[in-house]
């Protein structure tokens, strides 16, 4: 949390030296979102539309506000606004295949994960999404697949050797479940997730 709260004093910085920019403000709406500063989500995503209201990036900071306040199809049709926008829009991609999931529409979850990996095959995000589904799926053969992608671009990311053991687990392999919560131990499981396995 402490990097979060790092690159949001960063963030509020540069908007106040460049009250304009628009380029990776999403990225600032991104941790107002994992920060769940509802009210700042807001006051940035009405100020981004008075900048630039036709601007993917805009786009996105709403879908995150909508989707910070549960309004999920809100948020799904801001996000395919952004793609309309511009339609190899990492963010969006991998923001909607998470709108998706939460709507339980998993066919559409995969094919936001699937075109966010097809244009960038390194965004972590989108192969820990594809693993989540097929988790919850009781897939554990193709949540497997997509773990272990997200763990070689993160290897120092817990949450992912967490997800990776919890499918290797699914799958009855003890052993490797239990070497995955201990590389995520060794990683600095925050949430203390492998400690409690």
């Amino acid at each position: 949390m402490r990097e979060f709260n790092e690159a949001e004093t960063l963030f509020e910085h540069l908007t106040e030296v460049d009250p304009y920019r628009i380029e990776n403000i999403d990225t600032y709406s991104n941790i107002l979102y994992v920060k769940e500063e509802r009210g700042r989500l807001s006051f940035l995503a009405h100020r981004i539309t008075q900048v630039e209201k036709f601007r993917a990036e805009t786009c996105c900071v709403i879908g995150n506000y909508y989707s910070l306040r549960a309004e999920h199809e809100k948020a799904v049709q801001y996000f395919q606004r952004a793609l309309k926008l511009n339609s190899r829009y990492l963010s969006a991609w991998t923001l909607m295949g998470h709108e998706f999931v939460e709507l339980k529409n998993t066919p559409a979850a995969v094919e936001s994960y699937r075109r966010a990996v097809d244009i960038n095959p390194c965004d972590y995000r989108a192969w820990y999404g594809l693993g989540q589904i097929y988790e919850l799926m009781q897939m554990p053969v193709y949540s497997l697949y997509y773990f272990r992608k997200a763990t070689n671009i993160r290897p120092y990311d817990a949450r992912m050797w967490c997800a990776l053991a919890g499918s290797y687990d699914l799958a009855g392999r003890t052993d490797d479940a239990i070497s995955c919560y201990l590389r995520a131990e060794s990683n600095n499981d925050r949430e203390g997730i492998a400690l409690c396995k």
